[in-house]
């Protein structure tokens, strides 16, 4: 939908209230209310009888955009034009379980998980049509970028990864304001084509470009930009006044990172090979800022991808001196304990043993790496290796109040596993077998246990055969075998059509 003339401004706010549709949440309900004076507003935009159609289209565009994002949050039911009008309460259906399950695959991430964890619902509105609030109100709410104060900045929406390297080819939009004009005086918006520049090259105004060097990429800026470092005590006229500070509001689409960076990617894998030490380091400055981000944002996949190609940077690299070799080890250690973390996040300890354990081949009193070795190490059900990497950890940082809980989290989990051995062994073996040293499971106990627990619904009920998953690792089918035996079931594994089957049987049915 596109308007022109004088009613292109109004226009550019309502694709922006569309994509921002205020919106009143109980957050115990569920529920959510559309304001109707959003739309009034918008009806009241388009009364030119020449635009009456306009607004129809919109409606419909608005129903139908609702109902496309919100899809993902299950409505419980459609919403309409007609209810757009009035105004109208839908509820959010509360069982939505996206579950199903997941691809740990370390290069590949939903770029649909990505952008709703980026969502951020508290981006403050922009300045569309021009600036009804007094620069010296706005300035209240900014933070000087340069130590003189006289450029100022306000963030609407966080950005992503590191700032703006120089010499990066930066891509933004940017709406520029006078202090009580109506109208913007310059908008790449209204153009509808972003600018594209080189940081550093001198073609933008020196305020706005050192605003610029302090953003992000995805980042929603205003910079205040003193006349000193605009267009100077005599300003542009007819356009720019003379000692008129600029407000400007600039949103960053994308960069290319600096030359470093660039350089790096035009390499062959070959060159890069060869490539200069501290250009790998310019590499993993700016990498390991965007994964760390991506770490904070609880984004562990996409962060594992970026951490593994910069330990694949350093791991290639030929250090020239022994000096460069020290760096170069202390980056991997970083990254080796960022990867172990990020894989102790998303429940993959195996992975996470990996990467502690090359943690502590670089540092082997490293207090994180012990501390994660042990973490890994108790999720898997190696209690006792466990235990000696904690306590190593604890004699390191003795008040460390993560790796105490984890001692005492340990010492709870073994004794319970202990119990259930002692009290199964009993069971299948007879009192007086009890004293007999148990059978070593390589499975933490509560697998152990949910398998017991489906074999004895099994045997209770009519069913002659249970199966179990085919993706089953062998110290898992170890646990059904174990089991299958002390129950005296018959225990089956054959390839049937291409397809492995793993099932116990009722030894009564067997022919």
């Amino acid at each position: 939908m596109k308007s022109s003339g004088p009613y292109q401004p109004r226009a550019d706010w309502l694709f922006y209230s569309c994509n921002n549709m205020v919106t009143r949440t109980n957050s115990r309900s569920r529920k959510c209310t559309l304001v109707p004076s959003i739309l009034i507003s918008i009806r009241d935009t388009f009364s030119h009888q020449s635009l009456k159609q306009y607004y129809l289209t919109f409606l419909s565009y608005l129903s139908l955009n609702l109902q496309f994002k919100m899809s993902r949050l299950f409505l419980q039911k459609e919403i309409s034009v007609q209810d757009l009008e009035k105004g109208v309460e839908f509820e959010v259906d509360g069982n939505d379980d996206y579950s199903s399950e997941e691809n740990f695959d370390d290069v590949v991430y939903d770029k649909d998980f990505e952008v709703l964890a980026e969502f951020d619902d508290s981006v403050k509105p922009r300045f569309v049509t021009g600036v009804d609030i007094p620069f010296s109100q706005l300035k209240r709410k900014m933070t000087p970028v340069t130590d003189d104060g006289l450029i100022l900045k306000e963030v609407l929406k966080q950005g992503v990864g590191c700032p703006i390297p120089e010499k990066s080819i930066v891509y933004i939009h940017y709406v520029a304001f006078l202090e009580g004009q109506k109208e913007t005086f310059d908008s790449t918006r209204l153009r509808d084509k972003p600018f594209k520049f080189l940081l550093g090259d001198g073609k933008l105004l020196p305020g706005l470009e050192i605003g610029i060097q302090t953003m992000k990429k995805d980042e929603l800026s205003r910079i205040m930009v003193n006349p000193k470092y605009a267009f100077g005590a005599m300003g542009c006229p007819p356009r720019i006044p003379p000692n008129a500070e600029i407000l400007y509001e600039v949103e960053v689409l994308k960069f290319i990172p600096g030359k470093d960076v660039v350089e790096f990617e035009e390499m062959s894998p070959e060159e890069r090979k060869k490539a200069p030490f501290e250009k790998i380091i310019g590499v993993y400055h700016c990498d390991s800022q965007l994964a760390n981000d991506l770490f904070r944002r609880k984004m562990f996949k996409p962060a594992i991808a970026r951490y593994r190609r910069i330990v694949t940077l350093f791991e290639e690299v030929s250090a020239a001196n022994e000096e460069e070799d020290e760096q170069r080890k202390g980056y991997l250690l970083k990254l080796y304990l960022n990867l172990a973390q990020c894989y102790l996040n998303i429940q993959n300890p195996k992975k996470a043993i990996i990467y502690a354990d090359l943690a502590l081949k670089i540092d082997s009193g490293n207090p994180k790496g012990l501390y994660r070795m042990g973490k890994a190490l108790y999720l898997t059900g190696s209690y006792e290796r466990a235990e000696n990497y904690l306590c190593k950890a604890k004699k390191h940082k003795p008040y460390e109040k993560c790796i105490n809980e984890a001692i005492q989290e340990l010492e709870k989990k073994r004794k319970s596993h202990l119990d259930w051995e002692r009290m199964f062994c009993k069971r299948m073996l007879g009192s007086e077998e009890e004293t007999q040293k148990p059978f070593q499971f390589q499975e933490p106990a509560d697998f152990v246990e949910i398998i017991d627990n489906e074999i004895n619904k099994f045997i209770e009920s009519d069913k002659q055969e249970l199966f179990f998953q085919p993706t089953y690792l062998e110290s898992q089918l170890d646990v059904v075998k174990y089991l299958a035996q002390a129950y005296n079931l018959a225990y089956v594994s054959k390839i049937q059509n291409g397809v492995k089957i793993n099932k116990v049987v009722k030894k009564k049915c067997l022919s």
